[in-house]
């Protein structure tokens, strides 16, 4: 389950043992709660963000406290799509009810100037029309893991161990497994995408976390991110 509590580069998440059921009937829709708040240098709740389900007409707004309830969330493979003003939004998946029940999920967006920070250290402005896809190693990396997006985008950038944005197609990874390898300009005309993610070769085996064969959404001036982990080569 992915209940979010740590930051590298833009993502913040962290694994545990996945709670089961609502407590309630067996139904086909299921009821999720969390909070949004701000990626980057600093995690701040965000009040008045829209929290939305991809596909659906199901939206609501986070209140003060960045806080927000969504009612009849449908089952399965759920992308939640979170937007505020100023900032980059984010395109994020849950298994529901298994990843969700019981829990409060963290979803997030990330500061305009945050995004324009990394864009000018690595070259030109990003265009808000096109959308970026954040490739999140959460575990077992060694460093050098690469992935692959059926979509044309910018080379990739990966985060060295002091945040700083690094262009090279191989992750940076941390001591406890952890790193990001993203990609920009990806144009929403080529959604939905695929990602595949590759070990390091006698070194790591590494797979994409969510449902096998899952495409992921690509929207203007969001964020989607893609989970994936490692496991030692055998």
């Amino acid at each position: 389950m992915k209940i979010k509590t740590r930051v590298l580069g833009l993502a913040l998440f962290a694994f545990s043992v996945a709670a089961c059921g609502d407590g309630g009937e067996e139904t086909d829709a299921s009821t999720v709660s969390g909070t949004v708040t701000t990626r980057g240098d600093s995690s701040l709740p965000v009040a008045g963000a829209t929290v939305g389900v991809h596909g659906t007409p199901l939206s609501t707004t986070t209140d003060a406290t960045g806080a927000f309830t969504l009612r009849d969330v449908p089952l399965g493979d759920v992308f939640f799509v979170t937007r505020a003003n100023g900032n980059w939004g984010t395109v994020d998946y849950y298994y529901v009810p298994e990843e969700t029940a019981g829990v409060i999920i963290d979803l997030g967006v990330v500061p305009d100037e945050t995004i324009g920070a990394i864009a000018e250290s690595l070259g030109p402005p990003l265009s808000t029309s096109d959308g970026i896809l954040d490739v999140v190693f959460f575990s077992g990396a060694q460093g050098g893991e690469t992935a692959s997006i059926d979509a044309p985008s910018d080379p990739p950038f990966t985060f060295d161990l002091d945040g700083t944005a690094v262009p090279q197609p191989g992750v940076i990874a941390d001591d406890e497994g952890y790193g990001e390898l993203v990609y920009t300009s990806v144009s929403i005309a080529d959604g939905p995408i695929a990602a595949d993610v590759m070990g390091v070769d006698g070194v790591t085996l590494c797979e994409v976390a969510e449902t096998p064969g899952i495409r992921y959404p690509v929207l203007e001036k969001s964020i989607t991110f893609v989970y994936a982990y490692c496991d030692p080569a055998r």
